[in-house]
């Protein structure tokens, strides 16, 4: 059987209003509202079928309107649900978020109850039919008992997602189980407690996740690059300024390109560069939400990327 990758996560309805003049607390603000569908999971397992993966999602989808109608888009996208659980008792998980004039984001907030129907007896026939040669990815926003489970049982490669600098402590426990895991600079800050300012502390963040077990550890820094470190490397990556319009989505796209190429052999180095042109690619011409994401598109688009390469040891 063909190598697949297995994502076990959230799945959210978002909703995203931007205002077209300075915030005004207390009142109502006209601006441009957008529903989409969302969740670190889903979006991951998104560009895993975008990028040609036939990936195994497994969420919690409510039986409202919003929920099947969130499932039947999965499907329709080329993922596999038929391990997800349907829910009665909660509504469709939501995020909603408030963006001032300047597109940064004022407030935001998330209903994401119904994961708590995820058991690890959910879990348990999903890691059977999973083989060493196959890869799971988890996000923070399962349960601990769900992510502990999947930690101690996984037959596979682990990768994992930390959502937020408020729930990457979820994933504290299970660091030494990773194979990947990628923060972005503040959740690896709020981990390991070092703040990234040059080299020698980029080193001693990436030491710090290489002792503590994980295999492939990728600290995403915004317009300052990427940080990949290894056993073998540590690397500083960084690349032409990006056209920011919305940086929604680029981290995800990140993950799912880098996973992409590990299952099938690439090395860590060349699967950052193809992760960064994924990413770009997402943030500058809406690739996900247009569904025009690919392979080919990625690795015609990296020489563009005006990438290089700083060796830190």
């Amino acid at each position: 059987m063909q190598e697949r990758i297995c994502v076990i996560g959230g799945s959210n309805i978002d909703i995203c209003g931007a205002s077209l003049e300075p915030l005004r607390n207390f009142d109502s603000n006209p601006g441009v509202i957008n529903v989409s569908f969302g969740g670190v999971g889903r979006n991951i397992a998104q560009i895993l079928a975008l990028l040609g993966e036939k990936p195994l999602f497994v969420s919690v989808f409510s039986s409202d309107s919003y929920g099947r109608t969130m499932k039947a888009d999965c499907e329709a996208l080329g993922m596999d649900t038929s391990f997800s659980i349907v829910s009665d008792d909660y509504p469709s998980s939501m995020y909603i978020a408030i963006l001032d004039s300047n597109h940064d984001m004022r407030v935001a907030m998330s209903d994401m109850r119904n994961l708590r129907e995820m058991k690890p007896e959910h879990l348990k026939p999903v890691l059977s039919g999973l083989t060493k040669n196959d890869m799971i990815v988890i996000d923070a926003n399962l349960e601990l008992e769900c992510i502990h489970y999947v930690a101690e049982n996984a037959p596979c490669a682990l990768a994992a997602d930390p959502v937020s600098a408020s729930k990457c402590h979820r994933l504290q426990d299970v660091l030494s189980s990773l194979a990947i895991f990628k923060p972005n600079v503040y959740e690896a800050q709020q981990l390991n407690g070092i703040e990234i300012v040059d080299e020698e502390s980029a080193v001693r963040s990436l030491d710090w996740f290489l002792a503590k077990g994980v295999k492939e550890i990728i600290i995403s820094m915004a317009e300052q690059g990427v940080l990949l470190g290894t056993e073998k490397e540590k690397v500083w990556f960084t690349h032409r300024l990006i056209d920011l319009d919305n940086a929604t989505g680029g981290g995800d796209s990140f993950l799912g390109a880098y996973l992409t190429r590990r299952l099938h052999g690439t090395s860590p180095q060349q699967a950052v560069r193809s992760a960064i042109s994924a990413a770009v690619m997402t943030i500058e011409q809406d690739a996900v939400n247009r569904r025009r994401l690919c392979l080919n598109d990625i690795a015609e688009a990296e020489a563009s990327m005006e990438i290089r390469e700083v060796n830190l040891c």
